[in-house]
């Protein structure tokens, strides 16, 4: 299939998308459609926008928008059924390798088409999850150097580098392994759909403070590489981001609720801490990248189909044969961290209404001040703010998650607007208290658990396929990252060197003797 035909593939596909029938569209059936499709579009001259609104949008109310459909099952009820026969089989072969390292399994987590994760405890007790990848896709290793650059992040999930990686490359049952951090109470879906079988919703103070530690993870997606010393905050940097990693994935299935306590130099005592997992499908997109005419084209469909954003789904790119940024577009193939915002305000809208979006998204125009700035553009969250449903949460709040579903990127609060007002937001009196909130943590989640503040991240261990080179000898920060595994129980395998600055060989340089074995993290 040429590079045309996928473009034209695509425009005829996103038109089903935009009237909500996306999962009726085939290939097959659309096949002589696609073939006469008219594309680039000559008339008129380039998009006309939205157009006037529609008689109902004039007077809204709960007539207005359709009802959303609730959360009712999560992706961890749906697998408590067990894995199927061929998972078990490769969870009992990963299990007895990593035994030969000194790590236990505990039970299988999830998987998928293309992989597993499943949950090991080491000898000290710690908790890790090992997620393989079944096929040769490299998708693992997109996902490790997306990890690297957030090695300093508070607010995304840890990768952690352990010996028994090497176990794992060098044997035929994967084609790429990750250790990650633990996050002990799952999914955030998974307590989404706890509040909507108690028929019961989040307090104000519960949402901003959820809020707070997702617009952390979004800044630490804005600015990769990033040493935070503290917490992550938009307030460090004097300009816009320029290399962002755009997540192309972020929904409640891949946010992940942690623990209580101190991270960084904050205090999770009312909720506990949330991070963005699952980095697979991230990319660093910059205004050169932006400009790549295949790459943003291939970009268009990554990610869930009822969480594309209308960078991805706006007709917009109807009219264009290039990457639409470089014929100034102002919507259409603009990744940037503004992406990122969007999917994670459909994120709110769930915590708001316990529901997922529909299938169908319905623009409705909205004029309101960002903050400091008049804007008027089309929302998709018109019925947070006009269908009545949701009047007993912070109507504030609700206004700014609404302008975080604006239409055109340009029209959506920055982070840096969006972390002062949240911090300004906690600091006033809500509808409940401090202790209040607390009391509520406790009855919800569970109770908090006594947790020591954690260290700093240590620097993640150097791979020599990014442009480092290799250390000549072992000493200060090398000795002081591995301890004397140098000495007397690994050695450098020159000829891994060579093949991995020549871009040949992935594998760790240091190779493991045969001692009693240990394992090391940074």
């Amino acid at each position: 299939m040429g590079f045309r035909d996928v473009q034209r593939e695509q425009t005829d596909y996103f038109a089903f998308h935009r009237m909500g029938r996306a999962s009726a569209w085939s290939r097959q059936k659309r096949r002589e459609a696609i073939h006469n499709l008219e594309f680039p579009r000559r008339r008129p001259a380039r998009w006309p926008g939205f157009g006037p609104p529609p008689p109902h949008h004039l007077h809204p109310g709960r007539h207005t928008f359709r009802e959303p459909e609730p959360y009712r099952k999560s992706q961890e009820d749906e697998k408590k059924e067990g894995p199927s026969t061929g998972v078990q089989r490769r969870a009992r072969r990963l299990e007895r390798l990593l035994a030969q390292e000194g790590m236990r399994f505990e039970k299988v987590l999830g998987w998928g088409g293309f992989g597993m994760a499943c949950l090991f405890s080491m000898s000290s007790g710690e908790k890790v999850v090992v997620k393989i990848e079944l096929e040769g896709r490299d998708t693992i290793e997109k996902e490790r150097r997306n990890y690297e650059l957030m090695r300093d992040a508070h607010h995304v999930l840890h990768m952690y580098n352990l010996a028994a990686e090497e176990a794992i490359e060098e044997s035929d049952l994967a084609a790429g392994g990750l250790f990650l951090e633990f996050m002990e109470r799952g999914t955030l879906e998974k307590w989404i759909v706890k509040m909507a079988k108690e028929r019961k919703t989040f307090s104000d103070r519960a949402l901003w403070t959820i809020f707070d530690c997702l617009v952390r993870g979004l800044v630490a997606l804005a600015y990769p590489g990033t040493k935070w010393r503290a917490e992550e905050s938009a307030r460090d940097f004097n300009e816009s981001p320029r290399d962002t990693m755009v997540h192309f994935d972020i929904d409640p299935t891949n946010l992940l609720v942690g623990g209580f306590g101190t991270f960084g130099q904050r205090n999770h005592a009312i909720v506990p801490i949330h991070k963005i997992g699952d980095l697979g499908l991230g990319e660093i997109f910059n205004f050169r990248a932006r400009r790549e005419t295949e790459r943003v084209w291939y970009a268009r469909q990554s990610g869930k189909a009822y969480l594309y954003t209308p960078e991805q789904f706006t007709e917009e790119w109807d009219w264009h044969i290039a990457a639409p940024a470089s014929d100034g577009a102002p919507t259409a193939g603009n990744y940037r961290e503004s992406m990122n915002l969007w999917q994670m305000g459909w994120t709110m809208y769930a915590l708001i209404t316990l529901c997922w979006p529909n299938e169908k998204k319905e623009p409705f125009v909205y004029a309101s001040r960002v903050f400091d700035r008049p804007v008027k553009d089309a929302t998709y969250g018109g019925d947070l703010l006009y269908s009545g449903r949701y009047d007993d949460t912070d109507r504030d709040l609700r206004r700014v998650v609404a302008q975080c579903l604006y239409h055109s990127p340009l029209s959506r609060p920055t982070l840096r607007e969006l972390e002062v007002h949240i911090r300004d937001k906690l600091r006033t009196r809500l509808n409940n208290s401090e202790e209040e909130a607390r009391a509520w943590a406790k009855r919800f989640y569970g109770e908090p658990e006594r947790r020591r503040p954690a260290p700093p991240p240590a620097p993640a261990r150097e791979r020599w396929n990014m442009g480092a080179h290799h250390p000549n000898r072992f000493g200060g920060a090398a000795r002081a990252r591995f301890g004397q595994v140098f000495s007397n129980e690994s050695i450098l395998d020159l000829e891994r060197v060579r093949r991995r600055r020549a871009d040949e060989d992935h594998r760790p340089v240091i190779r493991r003797q045969p001692q009693p074995r240990r394992f090391w993290r940074d």
